[in-house]
């Protein structure tokens, strides 16, 4: 009797198995972006939640076969977490993050996801944020966001001080401008608004901490210089080329005046402090800052909104203008279930088709779709127009400026910083300066050889 007891149950259960299959569980990982999800009230602070909460239980709607789970990371405990994760092989499926390693890829530990692009998704997805995880002639990384907030990429004009003194804001934007044409109408935004005898109205302002540094780079980018050799085996941003242009960032502050001094204590809030008083004409940054004014207003930080236009950073004439470009998304690892990997990849493209790309329009982001990208801000003509521009530049004139994803730029960073500080506060020459850096980084970049 007992023995027909278990063989009923036995049966039983592998009925209800067959029946009700085991659900497929997907975990990822993704810093607290702070994306609105249709239908979120325009007057709610957003925690960060909202979005992969809804995307996740968006998904399970239409897969009621798969549990979507997600987990919160702040960006300064990624690195560590994901090591952490990774040693005790309890990493998740896949991630959104602000870190990885392309030695990931070559060792096997992740999946490349050139089969499951369409022709559409080759041809829609820049170049640029394919480039991003192309190792080895595959492709690691599932495009989601192209760009960044924009810092060292593009520059804002405050047009009303252009109007002022009589210069062409609409010229720049669409032609753009040279070095030398830059610093005739740096000096033109420069004055004494007071009548003390003072300046105290500025063209810029110039920092050497955290995001300012990428403008900085833009400059020593721009007249030539580069972090390393091709194979980035060597760092060279000691070239005469990369002396040049911090020695012209520096001549902005010292000899020609149009950048106040203390840019050594300057961070990216205290130069936007000056653009946001209009105690400088030009601000630095994309849709993302200009987005920031508007947050700005709410929190009643600014007391009311303006509306700067996007503009490419000066040329070297007979060169190109240069955009800080880099593109971003999701990275799977490798996966022993055929049906889990194929439903995890039907979720990235479920994120990434059009409708739910846009989402990133609530961040100010550009989306790693072109064709996304031309439709953003349909209800905001303004809006619209400044981040197609941004789109543009980033497009033709797009350059990765820290390397690849394994070199160590951000143990490398603190000595740049040191270095740009050194230079604005006059205690070393730009040569100098930027010597002791590369002697620093070429030790650090030895150590992880």
């Amino acid at each position: 009797m007992r023995t027909g007891l278990k063989v009923l149950f036995v049966t039983l259960l592998l009925v209800g198995a067959m029946v009700f299959p085991a659900k497929i569980t997907i975990t990822w990982w993704i810093n607290p972006w702070r994306i609105a999800p249709p239908g979120h009230p325009a007057d709610k602070a957003l925690t960060g939640e909202e979005y992969p909460k809804w995307i996740s239980e968006e998904f399970m709607k239409l897969h009621p076969d798969v549990e979507v789970k997600y987990v919160l990371v702040t960006n300064q405990e990624y690195a560590q977490k994901l090591a952490a994760a990774i040693a005790t092989k309890t990493q998740p499926d896949f991630f959104k993050g602000p870190v990885w390693d392309s030695r990931w890829a070559k060792s096997g530990l992740l999946e490349p996801i050139d089969d499951y692009l369409s022709q559409e998704d080759w041809n829609d997805f820049y170049d640029q944020c394919l480039k991003a995880g192309y190792i080895n002639g595959k492709h690691y990384v599932w495009p989601w966001v192209y760009g960044t907030n924009g810092m060292g990429s593009t520059m804002l004009l405050y047009t009303p001080d252009f109007e002022k003194a009589g210069i062409d804001w609409r010229k720049i934007v669409n032609e753009g401008w040279t070095m030398e044409e830059f610093v005739e109408i740096c000096k033109k935004l420069t004055w004494d608004s007071d009548g003390d005898g003072q300046v105290d109205h500025y063209a810029l302002a110039l920092g050497a901490k955290g995001d300012m540094v990428h403008n900085v780079l833009n400059f020593i980018y721009a007249f030539g210089g580069r972090l390393t050799n091709e194979d980035e085996s060597e760092v060279i941003l000691n070239s005469p080329e990369a002396v040049k242009g911090l020695q012209f960032v520096l001549d902005l502050i010292e000899k020609y005046g149009v950048a106040p001094k203390g840019a050594e204590a300057l961070d990216i809030y205290g130069v936007i402090s000056y653009f946001h008083t209009h105690k400088a004409s030009i601000g630095f940054g994309g849709p993302y800052e200009i987005g920031r004014i508007t947050r700005y207003v709410k929190e009643g930080r600014l007391a009311e909104a303006f509306y700067p236009v996007i503009a490419p950073f000066p040329h070297v004439e007979g060169k190109d203008p240069v955009a800080y470009a880099r593109g971003s998304g999701f990275i799977v690892f490798k996966q022993n279930d055929p049906k889990k990997r194929e439903m995890i990849f039907e979720f990235l493209k479920f994120m990434t088709n059009q409708q739910n790309i846009a989402l990133l329009e609530t961040l100010q982001y550009l989306t790693a779709r072109k064709s996304v990208n031309q439709m953003l801000y349909k209800n905001d003509p303004y809006m619209n127009e400044q981040v197609k521009k941004y789109s543009q530049i980033m497009d033709r004139y797009g350059v990765e400026f820290f390397g690849s994803e394994e070199f160590p730029w951000s143990q490398m960073n603190s000595h740049f910083v040191a270095a740009l500080e050194a230079v604005f506060a006059k205690t070393k020459t730009p040569q100098k300066a930027l010597d002791d850096f590369v002697t620093e980084a070429n030790k650090i970049l030895k150590k992880t050889k």
